[in-house]
């Protein structure tokens, strides 16, 4: 059996330039060159990127994955216009982008680094399949203590039809966090049956959310590990 494509995805910006600039040296340097890495960029930025395309690093356009009636406009740095919700943030726009991937890149296994972080060591994310499974990040005994969890937990059960809890005992958020892409777009269907809206739609919508959240809660109380691995 052969190991799936496996991918680097990177969204960034302007403001992360430098971190992105080290993180790409690193990558360069220590993940087996057999990884791709992919960066995500807005259209704006994409001149200041593009020296960092090469054989193994691709760039790819927010606003080429993302629905048309999204557009970020001049003068608007908060923000990203939408034509069919209110006005989207940065940070609920990162989460859109992430899960847009998925059916964007050549790739079976995506693994989410941000630009903050940086490889000091040798790194393949092949050997961290274990029986022909995709890892899945997550911290038990979380209950109670932090309450923005538990909120990101409240907003993602919702979206994924499950029942709202008052404390929830897990947390999906890490540095290098896998995603099987397949997976992914199986979610992004789930939400738009269980809002009755597009996926993106619902999530914009939302003033909170965490987009590792929404993946994790959907392996492990929808799909199961095995189904999603």
């Amino acid at each position: 059996m052969t190991s799936p494509r496996h991918a680097l995805v990177t969204p960034s910006y302007r403001g992360d330039y430098e971190r992105c600039r080290l993180l790409c040296e690193s990558v360069d340097r220590w993940v087996a060159p057999e990884v791709p890495h992919y960066l995500v960029i807005e259209r704006r930025d994409l001149v200041m990127f593009r020296p960092f395309e090469s054989a193994r690093t691709h760039i790819v356009v927010v606003e080429d994955i993302v629905p048309w009636w999204i557009r970020r406009v001049p003068g608007f740095n908060r923000f990203w216009f939408s034509l069919t919700t209110p006005p989207i943030r940065n940070w609920i726009m990162q989460q859109i982008v992430k899960l847009s991937v998925a059916g964007h890149i050549d790739a079976e296994v995506m693994l989410f680094v941000d630009s903050d972080v940086f490889f000091i060591a040798p790194y393949d994310p092949r050997a961290e399949m274990q029986g022909g499974l995709v890892p899945l990040f997550v911290e038990t005994g979380q209950r109670g203590k932090i309450s923005f969890n538990d909120r990101w937990h409240s907003e993602v059960a919702t979206l994924l039809g499950l029942a709202v809890e008052n404390s929830y005992d897990t947390n999906f958020v890490g540095q290098v966090i896998c995603w099987r892409s397949d997976v992914a777009k199986r979610l992004q269907q789930q939400m738009a049956e269980t809002t009755g809206l597009g996926w993106v739609r619902a999530i914009a919508r939302r003033w909170v959310i965490s987009e590792y959240i929404i993946y994790g809660l959907y392996v492990t109380r929808i799909v199961g590990l095995e189904a999603a691995g």
